[in-house]
């Protein structure tokens, strides 16, 4: 299939007469392009009024490539033949360069051209545009396209250097204008191109005038606009730009601007037809959602704007929006709880509408800058139910606002990180982990933490620095403001319910999960207490001698993790609670999050037991009698090979969640860890 390739026009602020004399300079050789070996005239011809000059070259080229691909092919140089038409009259030039060699198995061709800027005709653009089509290469086309657009890509970001070379060097000569072609004052009938017959006589003539309408496209980038909105690119991203604007307006009368098409192209690694397919779905989810008026209509609730800790504050060093959100200060679980996902995702989305148009308004910037300070994390925020809000809002940018965060910067990351960012890394793609920046504890203070990318005057206070930051900590949100139960929100989100296991006991019975873990292993669990009181504890079971062998061991090792309720434990085995641990009791609404880091290989014993006292009063909402209690619970095993950093980290940390707020005591040592929030 031929490749199409077209470029920005390029503007030269220089009169069109003046350019034709620094161009012709470029002949018979030019050695600011080392790989043009020479030229040789091959044809000519001037019209009798001399206004229409037609000339053709064979030109031979030096590509670069491997020696044993040009020992392969027999050729060591390429042949092009290039025609150019210069209408004078018209202040045009128009031309078509093809490849003489291996022309019966690849096809190339180039058109360019140059004439008056339609809106300063004492400037000068120029258009260029190429196709490239390999029928057959004996079976190395694939290399041969790459060697064929590095050669073009490399030649064509030196042509504006070369004509302003001999523009520069025609100065210094003390030629700075050129004369415009005037008619002959004496011309014969059938030589006068105003000659009654109503058409040119010079059948060059013609032929300029029909090779300057093919060249018409129907999309067209200046390269000045490029340089002053979009920054350096190289010419395959300018072009790519292009492609994809045609490729869109084949379909649609309006589309996005080029700093989204940019952002799309760079999602998909500048395939043209993957970015389009991209982009084509985006919008059509931005029209199904009323994206382009949620910045106008969007309220968020007032939960959201007293207990979400976030705002804008200032630009970084480039110039980018800083977006802070002091993440570990964030009661995701009450905000969930009290607004719900969805409200929760819409101002997500307002965030990142407001995000792109901060940067419409600064030359060059199309991203910007997330800050997202951790002070605080604990395990409430490793809720599975978070996690999966977070999946999707990160689904949803990465399909629909790609390349727009610059660098994320993480700071004051706690020893719980290693844990939480296992645990989310895999739907985060590896382009947006790459801008990803972690500094634990008080690194990001050092000199090569975060004041290489914000300047020292913006850093916020409560990190140390001068400028202050409108952030306000309100703490957890209380429970008579929520309005959605844990068991809402796991029915609402798309797959979690499966994740999580409904157990109901009669009072005295007992739950375990039991299961094989090695050294180094992490467990974490995540229930919720919905009805009665619960002791939950974590053992390490060992098996007595003469039920080593027995079939209930053999059961633990072959499925894994065993899921059973028991009025009473065995006499074939011992649980010991582990090192560190507690047995804690939890009441009727108590969510808990919690993890333990395996020192010792062997058989663990997660347990939950009913104490429901028998004065408990009846729940509002319970259905059972109230001395049963039912709970929700999920459980995840992390391997050694899974883990991201060092997993002897838990075992100097301990994090806590109280009423009161959020507290964090990097000082206890403990491998278990857990937190109960009321």
């Amino acid at each position: 299939m031929p490749q199409e390739y077209q470029l920005p026009d390029r503007v030269y602020k220089y009169p069109f007469e003046l350019i034709m004399m620094a161009y012709e300079r470029r002949f018979p050789t030019c050695t600011m392009i080392p790989a043009f070996l020479g030229s040789e005239t091959t044809y000519e011809h001037k019209s009798k009024d001399g206004a229409v000059y037609v000339i053709e070259r064979r030109c031979k080229i030096d590509v670069e490539a491997p020696y044993l691909l040009k020992k392969m092919c027999g050729a060591d140089y390429v042949y092009f033949v290039q025609k150019n038409t210069l209408n004078q009259r018209n202040r045009s030039l128009h031309i078509v360069a093809t490849n003489e060699t291996f022309s019966n198995r690849v096809k190339i061709k180039e058109e360019c051209s140059y004439r008056p800027h339609p809106d300063n005709e004492e400037w000068t653009i120029f258009t260029q545009r190429a196709t490239l089509h390999i029928i057959s290469f004996f079976g190395i086309e694939a290399q041969v396209e790459k060697i064929g657009l590095k050669a073009y890509h490399k030649n064509i970001k030196k042509g504006k250097e070369i004509i302003m070379h001999y523009i520069n060097e025609l100065a210094e000569e003390g030629i700075t204008t050129a004369p415009r072609w005037k008619a002959p004052a004496f011309l014969p009938e059938s030589d006068n191109p105003n000659h009654t017959n109503g058409h040119l006589t010079d059948s060059d003539d013609s032929f300029a005038s029909a090779d300057e309408e093919n060249i018409e496209v129907i999309y067209k980038l200046d390269s000045d606009y490029i340089n002053t909105h979009l920054g350096e690119l190289s010419p395959m991203e300018e072009c790519s730009i292009i492609q994809l604007a045609k490729r869109m307006k084949q379909t649609f009368e309006k589309i996005p601007d080029e700093r989204v098409l940019l952002r799309f192209l760079r999602a998909r690694n500048f395939d043209i037809e993957k970015s389009r397919e991209m982009l084509i779905k985006s919008m059509a989810w931005r029209k199904q959602y009323n994206i382009d008026s949620h910045l106008q209509f969007w309220v968020p609730p007032p939960l959201i704007e007293k207990y979400l800790p976030g705002c804008w504050h200032r630009a970084d060093k480039d110039g980018r929006p800083v977006y802070i959100l002091r993440l570990g200060h964030l009661d995701i679980k009450g905000v969930l709880r009290g607004v719900g996902e969805e409200a929760l995702l819409r101002h997500a989305l307002y965030i990142c509408e407001q995000g792109i148009d901060k940067t419409r308004s600064v030359p060059q910037i199309s991203t910007w800058t997330l800050l997202i300070d951790l002070e605080g994390l604990n395990l409430r925020h490793l809720w599975a139910p978070a996690r999966m809000v977070m999946h999707r809002f990160t689904e949803v940018m990465e399909q629909n606002y790609p390349e727009t965060l610059g660098v994320v910067l993480i700071v004051q990351a706690p020893r719980l990180f290693p844990l939480a960012w296992t645990l989310v890394k895999s739907f985060i793609n590896e382009n947006t982990r790459r801008k990803c920046l972690v500094y634990a504890g008080n690194d990001y203070l050092e000199e090569d933490g975060i004041h290489e990318y914000i300047h020292r005057e913006d850093i916020p206070d409560f990190l140390g620095g001068p400028c202050q930051c409108d952030i306000t900590i309100e703490g957890l949100v209380p429970r008579e403001l929520y309005t959605i139960s844990t068991e809402d929100v796991l029915e609402n989100a798309s797959g979690l319910k499966s994740l999580y296991t409904n157990v109901t006991m009669k009072k005295g019975e007992m739950h375990e999960v039991t299961m094989e873990a090695d050294v180094d292993t992490v467990i974490t669990w995540d229930f919720d207490t919905v009805l009665g009181e619960l002791q939950f504890t974590i053992s390490y079971r060992k098996y007595n001698e003469s039920h080593c062998n027995s079939s209930l061991a053999g059961l633990v090792q072959m499925a894994g993790i065993t899921h059973a309720s028991t009025s009473s434990p065995s006499d074939g085995y011992t649980d010991s609670i582990v090192a560190d641990g507690v047995v804690e009791t939890y009441k009727e609404g108590d969510s808990v999050q919690g993890s333990y880091y395996v020192r010792q290989p062997g058989t663990y014993v997660l347990s939950w037991c009913n104490t429901t006292p028998a004065t408990s009063p009846v729940s509002f909402n319970a259905k059972t009698p109230s001395q049963k209690a039912t709970f929700l619970y999920s459980i995840e095993v992390i391997e050694p090979k899974d883990y991201v950093g060092s997993v002897s980290s838990l075992t100097s940390s301990f994090s806590n969640l109280s009423t009161s707020g959020i507290s964090w005591n990097s000082s206890s040592v403990a491998s278990w860890n857990s937190m109960v929030s009321r």
